[in-house]
């Protein structure tokens, strides 16, 4: 499962995702989120768990409403965990 990294804002940039989201019956604030990844399963049903600094919350999305939003949000970057 490919887990994706958000850029990070450049300093003196104003971040533009620090207002709070409602997706797929999930609150958060885009800006606080460090990771993210979506896993679907063979009978049709999918999560995306999102990594928060102190926490992680997995949230159905078999449609991947919230991972496509956040993908398109926060501009991820794939990471590579073989190194």
């Amino acid at each position: 499962m490919p887990i994706e990294a958000p850029s990070h804002t450049p300093i003196g940039i104003k971040a533009t995702n620090s207002e709070f989201v409602v997706c797929q019956n999930f609150v958060f604030r885009p800006a606080n989120v460090d990771a993210f990844s979506h896993q679907p399963y063979d009978d049709g049903s999918a999560i995306t768990t999102v990594n928060f600094k102190s926490y992680t919350q997995s949230i159905p999305d078999a449609d991947r409403r919230l991972f496509d939003f956040l993908t398109s949000k926060l501009n991820p970057k794939p990471t590579d965990e073989n190194h």
